[in-house]
């Protein structure tokens, strides 16, 4: 299926089922040669590419299943922000090799060549066209360098919070929708572009420090010193950024402010201490602990956070289906990890012992069971109708 505008836009899907070579999406795509493939003998090799998007900005899902692949990516017009879903992935620079595994963001800058090899992916991401991205990078100031711009990864402080996820999974309905073009789509476009450019550190610029790192100075500095409720002036600081930038960046990369992050953040603190199961009347002191002094207002905020008030999470946590869904909660966001009895069952606050017992009278399996109806439910094969899968 194949659709395209005088605008630029195009929704394109491509699959083994119409005839379409992969090695040839491999090549326009990508810059792409030398491709090698190990499927021939293996029956159940299928793969499916997805485009949507204009000239400056797509959003793109690939499977490739059954066998490997490999060749070598050439340099592109586009930077490329991925995840895996699924599966194993290689990269080999001419300085450097990386193994990536699902879960963690990863950026591949536009004019780096490098050879890969893949085994059973599901690929997940957006294309940022350089010249678009560099201009944006111009209306914020931002220093680039004079020659090509070659990213860093992300800090795990960062990559935690998930900044360009969360923003894709807000805008997809309007960029997927072939309605929102011109100036709207250029606008949906610049958010997530400004994202790129706050949370993946430029190298090559000199002693500048990129906003990237500030950013994950201020969260860091935000986590180490919750319990104190440290002034907005005192994070900015720390980040080496004046109140205003800081706001900005907080604003436009997480979408909220500093004051609320850090509140929010102590928030989650409470509840996570709350969830392993404290007794009620111990939740007064878990909110003090945490720097909220009035009772009354705690209650309310932690509702409108979660949903629920601080006595019935702990209810919950000291109940069998509390350990399921903190359980089962764990498995969702870490299903694309390896995972463990020993790993859920700390998760979850009890024994690996216990958290066995408890899925067997609770939900008559096992908790690797249940890792894997995750897994199947989680592993769709994503469309250029549903958005970028997370």
């Amino acid at each position: 299926m194949t659709s395209s505008s005088s605008t630029g836009f195009r929704r394109q899907r491509f699959t083994d089922h119409d005839g379409t070579d992969y090695a040839a999406i491999f090549t326009a795509e990508y810059g792409g040669s030398d491709f090698a493939s190990e499927t021939a003998a293996a029956p159940e090799a299928r793969y499916e590419y997805t485009v949507v998007g204009d000239d400056d900005l797509t959003l793109r899902t690939m499977r490739a299943t059954g066998g490997r692949r490999g060749g070598v990516i050439g340099p592109r017009g586009d930077h490329v922000v991925f995840w895996l879903a699924q599966g194993h992935l290689e990269m080999h620079f001419a300085d450097r090799s990386r193994v990536v595994l699902p879960g963690a963001p990863y950026i591949a800058s536009a004019s780096e060549a490098y050879r890969f090899e893949s085994e059973e992916t599901v690929y997940n991401g957006v294309h940022v066209a350089d010249r678009f991205l560099r201009r944006v990078g111009r209306e914020l100031g931002f220093r680039q360098p004079d020659g090509p711009l070659l990213f860093a990864q992300q800090d795990e402080v960062i990559a935690r919070r998930e900044p360009l996820r969360r923003l894709i999974r807000e805008l997809s309905p309007a960029l997927l929708d072939d309605r929102v073009q011109g100036a709207m789509r250029t606008a949906l476009n610049r958010r997530l572009a400004v994202v790129v450019l706050d949370t993946f550190p430029l190298r090559d610029v000199g002693d500048d420090v990129p906003v990237a790192n500030r950013l994950r100075d201020a969260i860091r500095f935000i986590e180490e010193h919750a319990r104190e409720r440290p002034a907005v002036r005192a994070i900015a600081d720390a980040a080496g950024l004046g109140e205003r930038g800081l706001q900005e960046v907080f604003v436009r990369t997480l979408g909220t402010t500093p004051s609320r992050f850090l509140r929010d953040h102590r928030l989650d603190e409470v509840r996570r201490e709350l969830l392993r199961g404290r007794t009620e009347d111990a939740a007064g002191d878990v909110a003090r602990a945490w720097g909220f002094t009035n009772a009354g207002r705690f209650t309310a905020t932690y509702r409108e956070r979660f949903d629920e008030s601080p006595g019935t999470t702990l209810r919950a946590a000291q109940s069998a289906t509390g350990v399921v869904q903190r359980a089962t909660a764990f498995i969702e966001s870490h299903a694309a990890e390896p995972l463990t009895v020993e790993q859920i069952a700390a998760a979850a606050g009890v024994r690996p012992r216990r958290l066995q017992q408890v899925f067997r009278d609770e939900c008559g399996t096992t908790p690797m069971a249940r890792v894997r109806a995750v897994r199947v439910g989680t592993e769709r094969t994503p469309t250029a109708g549903n958005g970028v899968d997370d």
